[in-house]
């Protein structure tokens, strides 16, 4: 049997290495957990995946701060430029952030446009398991016709023969025949119990 958290780890660095080959100017890629905690990455090997994680957190909490401080709203990404090329931070449906550098060469707007689709995916995978919608789930069977239920308190108030006196008030405040005649298939044994 296939372990859910396997199946789950491999779709993210499916999805991960599918960015990665979207651009050739995509140098290193990583998904990291609000905490900083990295959950997939694919780096070279001078740059470290725990060095990646916690940068990238330290980066969005500031660019939340900024956006919200600011009045600018929920924060949408992070593009940071620097002399040797970019790092892009985007959120994958708020499960995790995708983190990127790339190449000085990298075209912004295309490198965006991946990286949303990426993140799409990433979200997608990330996301707790969804009941089917109700096209695919057995029709659910007709609901039971609602019948009055006796007040349980009322039942036992007057001592150890306060079970008739609830029988009968249920009876009679109500006048339902058939739900008198359920609860005299069900009450007499309970009441035998109690005594007479």
């Amino acid at each position: 049997m296939v372990d859910a958290h396997d199946t789950r780890a491999d779709r993210l660095v499916t999805a991960l290495d599918d960015f990665i080959g979207s651009s050739p100017d995509v140098e290193a890629a990583a998904i990291v957990s609000f905490d900083g905690l990295p959950m997939a990455s694919a780096l070279p090997d001078d740059l470290e995946e725990d060095r990646l994680g916690a940068m990238s957190a330290a980066l969005l909490s500031l660019g939340e701060q900024a956006a919200m401080g600011l009045g600018r709203g929920q924060l949408n990404q992070v593009f940071v430029e620097g002399e040797h090329g970019f790092v892009f931070l985007m959120s994958t449906r708020d499960q995790a952030v995708l983190a990127a550098i790339a190449r000085r060469t990298a075209k912004i707007g295309f490198m965006l446009y991946e990286m949303r689709r990426a993140a799409d995916r990433i979200g997608l995978i990330l996301e707790p398991a969804e009941m089917p919608p109700a096209a695919e789930m057995p029709p659910a069977p007709p609901a039971p016709a609602p019948s009055p239920a006796p007040d349980h308190q009322d039942q036992f108030a007057g001592g150890g023969h306060g079970g008739h006196a609830a029988h009968e008030t249920y009876r009679g405040g109500h006048g339902d025949d058939a739900g008198a005649t359920r609860l005299d298939l069900v009450e007499p044994p309970r009441d035998a119990a109690w005594g007479s």
